[in-house]
């Protein structure tokens, strides 16, 4: 009797958090629709579980995004300055003080996908790619979230990122926080704030502004 009442008990429960899974992707689907690009601060948290060590990064983000690609710029300014910026399969990253930029190609390794999670993508997209799970309303950043557990449905994709997570902001339906898990307990955990969906800028927005005297450099080569 008393586990039938449980059983009674949990059903609504399942059946709430799926309704509010479908509302989730319903509102990417409706955000995909027009959305072009976006722009915010961030604070990026880069978690290594060898040394349990937080690598803190705070700053500003550019993105942009068509059918075929991605483009971020990404500059912070604490606790150092530097640059990340993505553009298709091209990496770059910049370090004012060191008056040097790195270049990188990922060839079919790209990433952009991964970091435009929630921004453009459809809900489509992401029940098509990955097994998704709603995980319950939480708190980002004083702004209420629903908070979505992504397994990658790729083998590929698996090896390098066994969990994605999502904060999905009730108010915007767009992300508040990221977080990518990678092999071995290392994660990275992104939060925006003070996010504007297609800000007015120009495609320079998007790029790096190198001044000149900045040597370029190719590390994997």
């Amino acid at each position: 009797m008393y586990f039938a009442i449980l059983l009674l008990c949990a059903l609504p429960l399942s059946s709430a958090r799926a309704a509010t899974l479908d509302a989730i992707l319903a509102r990417l689907d409706q955000n995909s629709l027009t959305f072009k690009a976006m722009s915010a601060k961030v604070r990026q948290v880069s978690h290594l579980e060898v040394i349990k060590e937080d690598n803190v990064s705070e700053g500003v983000v550019h993105m942009k995004r068509s059918r075929r690609e991605a483009q971020f710029l990404a500059e912070f300014t604490s606790p150092e300055p530097k640059a990340f910026a993505l553009s298709g399969a091209k990496v770059e990253l910049y370090y004012p003080k060191l008056k040097s930029v790195e270049e990188y190609d990922l060839g079919k390794n790209r990433v952009e996908k991964y970091l435009a999670l929630g921004f453009g993508a459809s809900g489509k997209e992401l029940k098509s790619d990955y097994e998704l799970k709603e995980l319950g309303v939480e708190t980002v950043n004083g702004e209420k979230t629903a908070r979505l557990q992504m397994i990658p449905k790729s083998a590929q994709v698996l090896q390098q990122f066994p969990k994605i997570e999502l904060w999905i902001s009730e108010a915007s339906g767009y992300p508040a926080q990221q977080k990518l898990h990678q092999t071995g307990g290392d994660y990275m955990t992104i939060t925006y704030s003070d996010v504007v969906i297609n800000p007015p800028l120009p495609d320079s927005a998007y790029k790096l502004n190198l001044p000149k005297g900045v040597a370029r450099l190719f590390p994997g080569k």
